[in-house]
């Protein structure tokens, strides 16, 4: 296979994955009155419990700014805190409340309920090859980037 036509298929499967993720897990957001990437930031404080402004933008490749104009949004609707480390102020913390665990949680198993309802039937050794094949992309792709770095 050509190195450009690798190339096209990875640009072409990233973006129907994306595009797939998003049919699936758009209206389960939409019902909380959230978008996608405010549910991935609510996902990604339940699971690491707190994170600094910077930590969140690195773990959910989103921009500093924006990721704290988006926080504080999700402060105003309740789901997060946000507060300053004592020690440096420029350090801004963020964390889930009361009201965005449970959110967080419900929106979490209504989408486990909507993913379980058609994998029942599947392997697990289907559920590796894919998990396999994605952390293969992966490793390439980091290995391009670090490349590129230097």
């Amino acid at each position: 296979m050509e190195i450009a036509e690798f190339k096209n298929i990875v640009w072409d499967y990233t973006r129907k994955i994306a595009e797939s993720m998003n049919c699936i897990f758009a209206p389960v957001s939409e019902e909380y009155g959230l978008t996608m990437i405010q549910t991935r930031i609510l996902m990604e404080l339940y699971k690491y419990e707190s994170h600094t402004i910077g930590s969140l933008a690195d773990s959910t490749c989103i921009a500093g700014a924006n990721i704290s104009a988006m926080c504080k949004k999700l402060e105003v609707q309740g789901l997060l805190e946000r507060a300053r480390n004592r020690e440096d102020e420029r350090v801004v913390l963020v964390a889930l409340t009361k009201l965005g665990k449970e959110t967080t949680l419900e929106i979490d198993r209504l989408c486990n309920d909507k993913i379980s309802q058609h994998l029942a039937n599947e392997a697990e050794e289907t559920f590796e090859d894919i998990i396999a094949g994605l952390q293969k992309l992966d490793e390439l792709l980091k290995k391009i980037n670090c490349v590129e770095k230097k």
